[in-house]
């Protein structure tokens, strides 16, 4: 059998050191017979594996783990050949340019703001066609304005609350 543990010496170093476990280091004949069975069942069976064990003169539970660790690669070479990874633009793209917008559409759009803070699709369009910006910036424009809106309401008072909230003179 050709398991080693932690203690022995002939184990690199990163792989010793204490709670980790013992690794297995088998034989050509025993990879062999181990992604033979995995080619014709990436799942076996408690009763496949308890055998190949036996056969080859593994512990089972080192075989499991074994085949865990084959499905798993296989998975992640897959997904790294066939598709990028989720939430990853395409590196020859990179990120979208960030629109400037200058001081004659931003008056466009305060006063259209004014106007409506939640325009529909058509007034949207009617902006966009005015500032030749696309609509989908308009849209993000109006977005971020009811956001910055929304937080500076609440940091200056008005003064009529100041009126309200001073104390009466006399």
């Amino acid at each position: 059998m050709a398991l080693l543990t932690a203690l022995d010496d002939t184990l690199p170093e990163e792989a010793q050191g204490p709670g980790r476990r013992m690794i297995l280091l088998s034989t050509p004949s025993q990879s062999d017979a181990l992604r033979a069975c995995f080619e014709r069942n990436l799942y076996p069976g408690i009763a496949t594996k308890e055998e190949l064990a036996q056969g080859i003169d593994i512990p089972e539970p080192r075989v499991q783990i074994w085949f865990q660790n084959e499905r798993s690669c296989q998975l992640r070479q897959h997904r790294r050949q066939s598709r990028p990874w989720p939430g990853r633009r395409d590196p020859q793209k990179g990120r979208r340019k960030r629109t400037a917008i200058t001081g004659s559409q931003t008056a466009l759009l305060l006063r259209a703001f004014e106007k409506d803070r939640f325009p529909g699709i058509a007034a949207r369009e009617e902006l966009a066609r005015e500032t030749g910006l696309p609509e989908s910036r308009i849209q993000i424009w109006f977005q971020n304005r009811r956001a910055r809106h929304r937080g500076q309401s609440g940091r200056a008072p008005t003064q009529a609350s100041i009126r309200c909230n001073a104390a009466p003179i006399g």
